[in-house]
């Protein structure tokens, strides 16, 4: 791992680049805002309060603070040198000047293990908004969440959904056929964010957990953003704060049976006995 930006994945120097201006972009946003908190509902369902969580792509620390307030014990890590540095001022801000943020490359995951040492597995690690789509093969990771958490723990990575029914609407609205479909592709989609070209993928929930097998085995995929649309109508649906709140309400029944229908899908792993590799 390295603080030099031009060291970094594509995707990690795109979002580096964006960092100081992430939540002056996606904060006020209404849409963003009722996914984020359809995903922080079902964390604090399934890890149990106290738990020691490690957080991938923590970007500016707000879902860190929110269960550092609620009693969990969460280190914070971000491929970004800069997003690194913003949530660890508003860590420290919010009064959790003790927590950790690191910085982990989801591609050089057991460099962070090295640092890491021999400290105690995490109870569960959950990651939000896509930061897995942003690597080619989610199977890189099994070997290095295997020896980071503990057998029983619980995963939830939080990716874009296969088949978002909310993009498709409003980017073939906004006639662009080519990005209302392009989720469908079976290699790589182009992106662009901060002037920096990447590629993003689009695993289905069942693709990432065969891929982190034999350490972790699929209990339960949930849709975030069936109703509630996807960033692209913004900032526009921002202004209708009382339509997204009743399609949040309607999201929470719908969640379940029309998970992949999401702009995102919440997908629940479980670590399995199964020993993990040597380092």
């Amino acid at each position: 791992m390295s603080d030099d930006p031009r060291s970094l994945p594509p995707a990690v120097r795109a979002f580096d680049k964006t960092a100081p201006r992430f939540d002056e972009r996606f904060g006020a946003w209404a849409s963003v805002a009722a996914q984020r908190d359809a995903v922080r509902r079902y964390l604090t369902r399934i890890f149990p309060a106290g738990s020691r969580l490690l957080e991938l792509g923590a970007g500016t620390g707000d879902d860190a603070v929110h269960l550092l307030e609620r009693g969990y014990l969460v280190t914070a890590t971000d491929g970004s040198p800069t997003m690194v540095a913003l949530a660890t001022a508003k860590l420290r801000a919010a009064g959790f000047a003790a927590a950790s943020v690191e910085q982990l490359v989801l591609e050089d995951a057991p460099a962070f293990e090295r640092k890491r040492g021999d400290r105690s597995p995490f109870d569960g690690a959950y990651s939000n908004f896509a930061s897995l789509n942003c690597i080619p093969d989610v199977g890189v990771l099994g070997p290095s969440l295997a020896r980071l958490i503990r057998p029983g723990g619980a995963c939830a990575f939080v990716v874009f959904g296969p088949c978002s029914a909310g993009e498709i609407v409003v980017e073939l609205v906004r006639r662009r056929p080519r990005a209302a479909l392009r989720r469908f592709r079976r290699g790589p989609a182009p992106a662009k964010l901060g002037g920096e070209h990447f590629e993003v993928w689009y695993p289905s929930p069942r693709e990432i957990a065969r891929a982190l097998a034999p350490w972790f085995r699929l209990r339960a995929a949930r849709g975030i953003g069936i109703l509630v649309p996807p960033s692209a109508a913004e900032p526009w649906i921002s202004r209708f704060p009382r339509v997204v709140s009743a399609m949040a309400a309607a999201d929470a029944v719908l969640s379940a049976p029309l998970a992949l229908l999401g702009d995102h899908v919440l997908i629940h792993l479980e670590r399995t006995s199964q020993p993990a590799p040597p380092l």
